[in-house]
């Protein structure tokens, strides 16, 4: 009796280890990566989708691939599984940790597409945004590749303050008109000057010529 269940305890586990590989997908495995950060566990590879759970820093995750462009990656994490942004997975390398996300090549990293009926029909159902599951077909439907991450990257350096240019001086205005009255006349000359009406001088009593006979009259 008791070697019958050694030998069905044997076979059990055998039955499970043929069942583990026959349901893992070819990259289970291939690559293990290290999370550099906290972040989203998303149903897709893009923000747009719901939030399986938030990974924390250091979690160590199992990538099957990434979706094109390598922004996005399929990874599992205990039962979850989900697609998180490239940029945070780290993963061994000849000559050291890479990022996935700038260096997919140097881990071989294997690309794959997001088949929506497919995984969501595998990993979500009975989850609570399950039910919306043609919303989000409908955006992936508009974006069939997934909208890039948000430009953050771990190790880009902050952006440089740039003071704005200096204004130029104001333009200069010309001297204030003078009041009516004082304006010099043109050419700068002194205005002239003419006596009253009733001031004028008498006349002059110097004698006058006679052209016919050449002699002065006077009185």
């Amino acid at each position: 009796m008791t070697k019958q269940l050694v030998w069905i305890v044997r076979l059990s586990r055998a039955a499970l280890a043929l069942l583990f590989v026959t349901w893992a997908p070819a990259g289970v495995a291939q690559m293990m990566a290290t999370l550099t950060a906290g972040v989203h566990l998303r149903a897709g590879p893009d923000i747009f989708f719901p939030s399986v759970m938030i990974l924390p820093p250091g979690a160590a995750v199992q990538v099957f691939g990434c979706e094109q462009g390598f922004n996005w990656c399929d990874v599992q994490f205990g039962l979850n599984r989900g697609w998180v942004d490239a940029a945070f997975l780290q993963a061994p390398g000849p000559r050291g940790p890479v990022i996935i996300a700038s260096s997919p090549a140097v881990v071989g990293v294997p690309l794959i597409s997001f088949s929506f009926n497919n995984y969501w029909n595998t990993y979500y159902v009975g989850r609570p945004w399950f039910g919306r599951r043609a919303f989000y077909y409908n955006h992936w439907n508009r974006f069939p590749h997934g909208r890039p991450p948000p430009i953050y990257r771990p190790h880009r350096p902050p952006p440089v303050f740039r003071p704005p240019p200096p204004r130029p001086p104001p333009a200069m205005r010309p001297p204030p008109r003078p009041p009516p009255g004082t304006r010099p006349p043109s050419g700068g000359r002194p205005p002239a000057t003419r006596p009253p009406p009733g001031n004028r001088p008498p006349p002059d009593n110097r004698p006058t010529q006679n052209p016919r006979s050449g002699t002065s009259s006077g009185q």
